[in-house]
């Protein structure tokens, strides 16, 4: 783990510093998306269908380098195979991607690999995982601290305005449940879709 936060703060780095010597852009828009999320290490876990939706902000040089930051409402949890119960979490997630672009900036169309850290902040959390065994929001963390990993591409559709897709995978560092009773974490993929509107005259 120690390593992989360390990874993530040098790319961060070298990211900022380039930025530092070259043209800017930024971009923001609106995002919205699907996803599967499950409970690593509840028992009969499998993965729960839910919904994202938020908005980003990406900031980038002329080259192939840029960081995305987004803010997402995201429904997450887990379900219990054979069994009607669930755990319904709902979260704002806020990833700090470091984004390489697969080919140079003049292009129309650019395929992207992303890798960074999350903030999880939680909203609410009800169901069970028995009829005898209930959960709510007490009994998790408020925040989760986690990484998630993307690949996607941007598209530019008229002169202003991109189009920008990613499929991500992402799972918590630490345990989430509020005691050391048991260990649960997060796990959840999906995939997400938005326009980028250029924030630069």
């Amino acid at each position: 783990m120690k390593k992989l936060l360390t990874g993530c703060g040098l790319l961060i780095a070298i990211l900022l510093t380039t930025h530092e010597s070259q043209a800017q852009e930024k971009s923001w828009g609106p995002m919205a998306g699907i996803n599967g999320s499950t409970l690593v290490d509840m028992p009969l876990n499998i993965y729960k269908p839910g919904v994202n939706f938020g908005a980003f902000l990406n900031y980038s040089n002329r080259e192939r380098t840029g960081l995305k930051v987004e803010a997402m409402y995201s429904q997450m949890g887990t379900k219990f195979d054979g069994f009607e119960d669930k755990i319904e979490m709902h979260y704002v997630q806020v990833p700090v991607y470091g984004v390489w672009y697969l080919n140079d900036r003049g292009n129309n169309f650019r395929p992207k690999l992303m890798v960074g850290p999350y903030l999880g902040f939680l909203l609410n959390a009800t169901g069970s995982n028995t009829t005898d065994n209930n959960f709510t929001t007490e009994n998790f963390n408020t925040v989760d601290f986690g990484g998630k990993g993307a690949v996607g591409f941007n598209w530019k559709f008229s002169p202003r305005v991109w189009l920008n897709s990613e499929f991500y995978f992402g799972g918590s560092f630490a345990n989430i449940y509020s005691t050391d009773i048991i260990n649960v974490k997060n796990t959840n993929f999906g995939v997400n879709a938005g326009l980028s509107f250029p924030l630069d005259n």
